[in-house]
C-alpha cells in the first residue's frame, strides 16, 4: 500500500517510520527545504515517550534534554516564589519524562527513517481528488501522483484538511491568547532553569535549551484572535502587548530578534470526522489541544502510532481509519477539555486569580502531591488503554481484549464503535476477552451506568470470555441491563464464542 503523509513534522514522521516497518510504503512530503530549527520546548512523556522508546529512541534524547534543573516563578523583582524540581517531574512521570526541545524530536525521527522513507522537502498540495480506487495528490510543482490513501500531518493550519474538510474558520476554537517565542543568549543569568513571571492577562517565561548559553523565551497574552501576523509585525506586537511588565521582560524584547519570532494564536481544532473516504488526518491537523495541553507533542507520536497499527491489523482501510478514530478521539476531547479549563488558571486575568495561582503553587507543587499533580497533566499513555478491540471484529460483532485499569476514554470508544454499527444494524453483539481488570476509575463507573441504558436493549448477545473466577459473574451480572442474552465461556472455547456470537 502506497500511503502519502502530507506534513514532515512530529505526526507525520512517526507515522511513516511505522507504515514503513508494517511493510507499507510511505511518502512524505514536507513544505519546509529541510528540518526546522525552531519552535519552544515540549514536556516529553506518556503517550509519545512511548513510542519513542519502541523506537529505540529514548537513550539519543536523552543525552539532548533541556539543561533545566527546575521550573520556577518569580516576582516583578526576579525574587522566587514557587520553584518546582525537575526530579519531581520525574517522579510525577515515573521516571519516564524527557524535557526536550520540540526540533530536537523532529531530528531524531527524522534520522530514524532517512533510510528507508522517501521525504520531499520544499513540497506542498495544491489540489486533492480520490476515486473508489485511489488518491490523487497535484503538487506545487504542477505534478500529480496517485496513492492508496492520504494523510493529513501537516499541524493546525492544517494544508489538507482546508482542501479535503472544509476551511480552518469551521474547526478552529481560539481560546483568547496568543504565543511568541524566541531564542537569545543568556544574558539574564537564568542558568539551568525555566523561570516564569505572571502579571494579570499576560506571561513571560525563560527557560535554558539543550545549547550552552542559551535561553527560550515563551511570552503569553490574552488578546483578540488576529489570525496570521506577517514577520515584519510581530516584535511591534510584541512589544506593544509586553509594555511595562515587569522583571527582565523590557531586556528581552530589547533584545528579540527582530526576523526569528514564532508567533500564532492559542487555537484548538475540533472537528466532526477526521476521515473523508480515503484521506484522514491526524495530530494538530484535526485534534490540536495547544501548548497549555503540554502533551501535543506526546499525542502526535501517539496517535500516529495508533493510525499505523490499524492500518497494518485491518486489511480495510475504512474499518481501520474508524478504529483509529473511535481510539484517540475520546483521549483528544479530554484532553482538549482539561487546557481549555486550565487556560484561565495558566495566565489569570484578574489579580485575584494571580493571587490565588501563587497560593496554589506554592501549596501543591511539592513531593506530598505527586498524586494531583499526575491526574492533572493526564500522562496516562494512549498505548496501554485496558480495551482493546480484537480484528476479529466484523459486521455486527464487536470484539475487545480487557487487560488493565477501565476509563471513561474506554467507555467512549465503545460507545462509538457500538453507535458505527447501529448506523448499518438493528443490533451489535459483543465479546469481552478478559485478560485482567486492575479497577474501574470513578468517571468511568459513571460510563459504565450510562452505557448500560443507552445501549443494554441494542445488544443482543454478550459473551464473555476467561478463566478467572469472575468472569462468569460478569456473564450474570451483564443481563438484562447491558445486554439480553449473555454467556461465559473459557479462554480455550474463544471460537466457540466468535460463532456464537455470529449465530442469530
Amino acid at each position: 500500500m502506497k500511503i502519502l503523509i502530507s506534513g514532515g513534522g512530529l505526526a507525520g514522521l512517526t507515522l511513516a517510520y511505522w507504515l514503513h516497518q508494517y511493510g507499507m510504503t510511505p511518502v512524505v512530503i514536507e513544505q519546509s527545504d529541510g528540518l526546522r530549527h525552531d519552535g519552544y520546548g515540549i514536556d516529553f512523556f506518556g503517550s509519545g515517550y512511548d513510542v519513542a522508546e519502541k523506537m529505540g529512541l529514548i537513550e539519543q534524547l536523552k543525552t539532548q534534554q533541556i539543561k533545566a534543573d527546575y521550573v520556577g516563578y518569580v516576582n516583578e523583582d526576579g525574587k522566587p516564589i514557587a520553584k518546582m524540581e525537575m526530579d519531581l517531574m520525574r517522579k510525577i512521570m515515573n521516571g519516564r519524562y524527557l524535557p526536550l526541545m520540540h526540533w530536537i524530536l523532529e531530528e531524531a525521527l527524522y534520522q530514524a527513517l532517512a533510510d528507508d522513507v522517501e521525504v520531499r522537502f520544499g513540497r506542498s498540495l495544491t489540489a486533492v481528488s480520490q476515486t473508489a480506487e485511489s488518491v490523487t495528490a497535484t503538487f506545487d510543482d504542477g505534478s500529480s501522483e496517485t496513492f492508496d490513501l492520504l494523510i493529513g500531518a501537516d499541524g493546525i493550519h492544517s494544508n489538507t484538511r482546508g482542501l479535503v474538510f472544509g476551511p480552518e474558520s469551521d474547526f478552529a476554537h481560539y481560546l483568547g491568547y496568543t504565543i511568541a517565542c524566541f531564542a537569545v543568549p543568556d544574558h539574564y543569568g537564568i542558568g539551568q532553569a525555566w523561570k516564569n513571571y505572571t502579571e494579570p492577562k499576560r506571561q513571560v517565561g525563560v527557560y535554558a535549551s539543550n545549547q550552552d548559553d542559551e535561553v527560550i523565551t515563551l511570552f503569553m497574552w490574552e488578546a483578540p484572535d488576529e489570525g496570521h501576523v506577517p514577520h515584519a509585525e510581530r516584535l511591534p506586537r510584541l512589544r506593544a502587548a509586553f509594555d511595562d511588565m515587569g522583571w527582565i521582560t523590557p531586556q528581552l524584547l530589547a533584545d528579540a530578534p527582530e526576523d526569528a519570532i514564532y508567533m500564532d494564536t492559542v487555537t484548538q481544532i475540533k472537528m466532526p470526522e477526521w476521515v473523508n473516504g480515503r484521506v484522514a488526518l491526524v495530530g494538530d491537523a484535526c485534534g490540536c489541544m495547544t501548548l497549555i495541553s503540554g502533551q501535543g507533542a506526546s499525542m502526535a507520536l501517539g496517535s500516529a502510532y495508533i493510525l499505523a497499527e490499524a492500518l497494518h491489523q485491518y486489511d480495510d482501510f475504512a474499518t481501520a481509519f474508524r478504529v483509529y478514530e473511535h481510539q484517540i478521539r475520546p483521549e483528544i476531547e479530554t484532553r482538549q477539555e482539561k487546557a481549555r479549563d486550565f487556560a484561565k488558571a495558566f495566565v489569570p486575568g484578574s489579580e485575584l486569580g494571580l493571587q490565588v495561582q501563587k497560593v496554589m503553587m506554592k501549596l501543591l507543587l511539592r513531593d506530598a502531591f505527586k498524586g494531583v499533580l499526575r491526574k492533572q497533566f493526564g500522562g496516562a499513555s494512549v498505548l496501554n488503554r485496558a480495551l482493546k478491540r480484537l480484528p476479529a471484529s466484523s459486521d455486527g460483532v464487536l470484539g475487545y481484549q480487557l487487560d488493565g485499569k477501565l476509563r471513561d476514554v474506554d467507555y467512549q470508544t465503545l460507545s462509538l464503535d457500538v453507535t458505527d454499527v447501529l448506523a448499518t444494524h438493528d443490533h451489535v453483539n459483543l465479546l469481552l476477552k478478559m485478560e485482567s481488570l486492575e479497577g474501574i476509575d470513578l468517571p468511568a463507573m459513571w460510563d459504565d451506568v450510562q452505557f448500560g441504558r443507552e445501549y443494554g436493549r441494542s445488544v443482543h448477545k454478550f459473551a464473555v470470555v476467561g478463566d478467572q473466577r469472575w468472569s462468569d459473574w460478569v456473564a450474570k451480572a451483564a443481563r438484562p441491563f447491558y445486554a439480553q442474552q449473555s454467556r461465559h465461556f473459557p479462554e480455550k472455547e474463544l471460537d466457540a464464542a466468535w460463532e456464537w456470537l455470529r449465530t442469530d
